[in-house]
């Protein structure tokens, strides 16, 4: 049975994951439009680099107060609820972000926008968690990612043109209306999974050696972690400003190139069922991690364009494989008690680094005398150090908990 037919047989096993997808996808649709945008809209406002990197990390914020306590409400509560309000708090900060006239007013409603993302992210990989097996979770979570890329491909392409054409507030418009709609999909189509409730907050905490506070599933959150900063850091903020300072391209050819990244990440991420399959979650972390480290520092290789069109590309095709394989490992090395609450816990650290990666580079821009260039470097280091740490503290894991 070929890779396709396998995807299509768990489809039709299990309908429920279509309105998980959709939601996913219409839901970083809406993210992924104002990502090629971001840091030259901040910019309009006469902040320096590292003020610029606070606009992405409030919205990391905001992600970071809401992945823990969403996840563990989901696991009582039920999985719909949550993924009914994440959308609806997003509309509300998009709305308030084509609005405002100032940086700090615009920091505050991407704070909102964060609260909302973090929780329907958590709580949507939480739902295709619980629907999972050991044979199908692979392709689970890879169906996850493909629905995530597909909507982060289409947004940053469309975001781009749609700020060059209609101004660059419009993609937060779209991104109000693509939430309402996310909103929609959540109460009318999804069904509740039922997970099994944890008893209370501080019983979700509670240790257990296979748990997620395992030495594997830290060090997978730490490597998640790395991941999250490489994506705030290089992605939202030094790609765009080296685009545009370093290799003079325009916001919508900047759009493009994140579109590739994302695009060249769907497009692999069929196979990558069958690497990690082949190899183990575990490896499969290792050689993407690895090689999101190449794709990075070819950027700084010089200043001809096809170096900035090879490092979307390679960097896209090592972080397809990422995604999916940190996604397989986790569940795997979690009690299915503790999807919602170690999945959120393990996306609050995530978004530590998420929150970090725009202000260490943006302070290393500014300060080091490096420039872009010593970001870019800076990240590629960490990138390595993490992969190292978590070959040292992980084990393979083949089968359900």
């Amino acid at each position: 049975m070929s890779i396709f037919q396998t995807i299509g047989t768990t489809l039709k096993q299990d309908r429920h994951i279509w309105p998980l997808l959709i939601m996913i996808c219409c839901s970083m649709l809406g993210t992924g439009m104002v990502v090629p945008m971001l840091s030259v809209y901040a910019a309009t406002f006469g902040v320096t680099s590292t003020l610029v990197g606070m606009l992405v990390t409030i919205f990391g914020i905001g992600r970071l107060l809401a992945n823990f306590p969403s996840g563990w409400l989901s696991q009582n509560v039920g999985r719909r609820p949550l993924l009914v309000t994440g959308p609806l708090i997003v509309a509300v900060g998009s709305l308030g972000a084509a609005l405002t006239s100032g940086f700090v007013e615009l920091c505050f409603w991407r704070f909102v926008q964060g609260v909302g993302s973090g929780m329907y992210l958590t709580v949507s990989l939480a739902a295709l968690a619980d629907i999972s097996t050991p044979a199908t979770r692979a392709r689970i979570v890879g169906l996850y990612q493909f629905a995530l890329q597909m909507g982060a491909t289409l947004g940053s392409v469309f975001g781009g043109f749609t700020a060059k054409l209609f101004g660059l507030t419009a993609p937060f418009w779209a991104m109000l209306l693509i939430s309402l709609a996310t909103a929609l999909v959540a109460l009318f189509s999804f069904r509740d999974s039922k997970p099994p409730p944890s008893r209370s907050l501080s019983g979700a905490l509670a240790t257990e050696k296979r748990g997620m506070f395992s030495a594997s599933f830290l060090g997978i959150s730490f490597v998640s972690c790395v991941a999250f900063f490489t994506r705030t850091a290089c992605m939202f903020q030094l790609i765009p400003l080296m685009g545009q300072d370093t290799f003079g391209l325009d916001v919508s050819q900047i759009g493009i190139g994140i579109g590739i990244i994302a695009g060249t990440m769907m497009l692999v991420m069929p196979f990558n069922q069958l690497l990690i399959e082949k190899v183990g979650a575990r490896m499969a972390v290792v050689y993407s991690m690895l090689g999101m480290a190449v794709g990075l520092a070819v950027i700084v290789i010089g200043p001809e364009q096809y170096w900035f069109w090879l490092c979307m590309v390679l960097y896209g095709l090592t972080g397809g494989l990422n995604a999916p394989a940190v996604g397989a490992y986790s569940i795997a090395v979690l009690p299915r008690r503790q999807y919602g609450a170690g999945l959120g816990m393990q996306r609050t650290i995530s978004d530590i680094g998420y929150v970090a990666g725009p202000v260490v580079v943006g302070l290393v821009d500014d300060l080091s005398g490096f420039g872009h260039t010593g970001g870019i470097l800076s990240n590629v280091g960490l990138l390595v150090v993490s992969t190292l740490v978590f070959i040292l503290v992980s084990r393979n894991t083949t089968s359900e908990n």
